[in-house]
């Protein structure tokens, strides 16, 4: 059985769009389990409403209180999970038809590699759409430039290459919800930073859902260019980055250091030291270590800011 963990908010204006397609997989065997952030609009009643036609595949979970961030909504869901294999959704999206089903597959084909006591991550690519759903760029990680198939723990302490609508996990990597982590860039990040240490990550390389971008999206998708220009305007919030990355690192050292071989708890002792260190001395750190991003400019821009 597949759960989808869906994590709303204020999101009446595409949650039915979004339901309907995650009740139309070709794959059937799957529950869908919400998180609603106390949303104040009309999103609590299609919730109900969708839970009343479907009691058998929608759950909603009863939440009192706001959990503050998307990423602590879905550290809310994933904490709650409880089977074989586990997606998670945004609100404001549309899956693909089989996107369910050649996941599964791909996780599977994973298992028989690796064995299923081992943490395992799926995820891929999407499109990106406006607010009509209309496609505006067929594949996001070209549109990027996301190293995609970098899955090296040094990467991911650096850069997140993984999308979290598109991903699955398998129960073993339920373990690891135990602990909620009060710094953390985004869920899909740390899932990165899990995944990378402890177990294994796999990508597929087609789009598998349509992401949509409208003026309400927590995150957004942006181009090579905008991203560069981002970063040299304004770079109080980079500055700003960085801490809540070494912020992360630093709560991902403290909680599973002693879990962690020693090539990957050498690297992460060092990469939460750099900030301290010389001009020259991060640089040659950086290098010795691969703290690479997905491209050379990203990299010595880091080179730059650190």
């Amino acid at each position: 059985m597949v759960t989808i963990l869906l994590a709303t908010y204020n999101g009446e204006a595409y949650l039915r769009q979004q339901l309907d397609s995650l009740l139309n997989q070709t794959h059937k065997e799957l529950v869908i389990l919400i998180s609603d952030d106390l949303s104040s609009d009309r999103t609590p009643g299609i919730i109900k409403e969708y839970e009343k036609k479907y009691p058998d595949r929608i759950k909603c979970l009863k939440n009192i209180k706001a959990s503050g961030s998307p990423q602590n909504n879905f550290f809310r869901l994933l904490s709650s999970a409880d089977d074989d294999y586990i997606m998670l959704c945004d609100q404001d999206d549309i899956w693909l038809p089989h996107k369910v089903e050649v996941t599964l597959k791909e996780m599977k084909q994973m298992e028989r590699k690796w064995g299923n006591e081992l943490p395992l991550l799926v995820h891929g690519d999407l499109s990106v759409t406006d607010e009509e759903g209309t496609i505006r760029q067929k594949s996001m990680a070209k549109f990027q430039n996301i190293a995609i198939h970098d899955n090296r723990f040094t990467h991911y302490l650096v850069e997140n290459n993984i999308t979290g609508n598109t991903v699955m996990i398998n129960r073993s990597f339920l373990s690891y919800f135990t602990y909620i982590p009060k710094q953390c860039m985004m869920h899909d990040w740390w899932l990165g930073l899990l995944a990378s240490c402890f177990g294994k990550i796999s990508y597929i390389d087609k789009p598998l859902l349509l992401y949509r971008q409208h003026g309400g999206n927590q995150v957004g998708s942006r181009g090579q260019m905008e991203q560069y220009v981002s970063r040299l305007t304004q770079k109080e919030r980079v500055k700003e980055e960085y801490r809540k990355m070494f912020a992360q690192a630093r709560s991902f050292l403290k909680q599973y250091g002693q879990e962690m071989d020693r090539e990957n708890r050498e690297a992460l002792e060092q990469f939460v030291a750099l900030p301290d260190k010389s001009r020259l001395q991060k640089v040659r750190i950086i290098w010795k270590y691969k703290f690479y991003k997905s491209t050379i400019i990203r990299t010595f821009g880091q080179m730059l800011s650190i």
